[in-house]
């Protein structure tokens, strides 16, 4: 069973659909053959992220999403997904995307991660953005938008 889970650290202007987060997650699970998987979505912000980067990955830069995968065992995914909606925002204005559109792209690469996919090479970059490409073109509910 595909559990998550969804923190809203954010703010409250974040509108966000639990039901439809949740059926796109266990939509990427089934289609990568997993079944058994708990997951945390923290909806954070730039500054909480990138100190999450500093500490972690000894990198001092910001970024929009960081997934961590808790499970030691390697066989199950208990993870946490951190997102930046201020980047989410401002890569959905850079790239001339919808806010839900970049949401759902940097939510399935977050997943994507704790599978297991890379992006340090090329081939890998590649492979993660036809995944994300896929998953976007058979998932077109809108998830999430900001209140103005």
């Amino acid at each position: 069973m595909i559990k998550s889970n969804i923190i809203n650290n954010h703010h409250k202007s974040l509108l966000y659909k639990k039901t439809q987060i949740k059926n796109l997650i266990d939509f990427i699970f089934d289609s990568e053959k997993y079944k058994d998987a708990t997951v945390s979505i923290i909806l954070s912000n730039r500054e909480h992220l990138s100190k999450l980067k500093k500490e972690y990955f000894n990198l001092n830069q910001y970024t929009d999403v960081i997934a961590f995968n808790l499970e030691d065992s390697g066989n199950l995914i208990d993870g946490e997904i951190y997102i930046s909606i201020d980047d989410v925002y401002e890569n959905s204005k850079l790239y001339s995307q919808s806010f839900d559109d970049e949401f759902k792209r940097v939510l399935i690469h977050g997943i994507l991660h704790l599978i297991g996919y890379d992006d340090k090479k090329d081939n890998e970059i590649k492979k993660m953005r036809r995944l994300e490409n896929k998953y976007l073109l058979n998932f077109n509910k809108e998830i999430i938008k900001l209140k103005c």
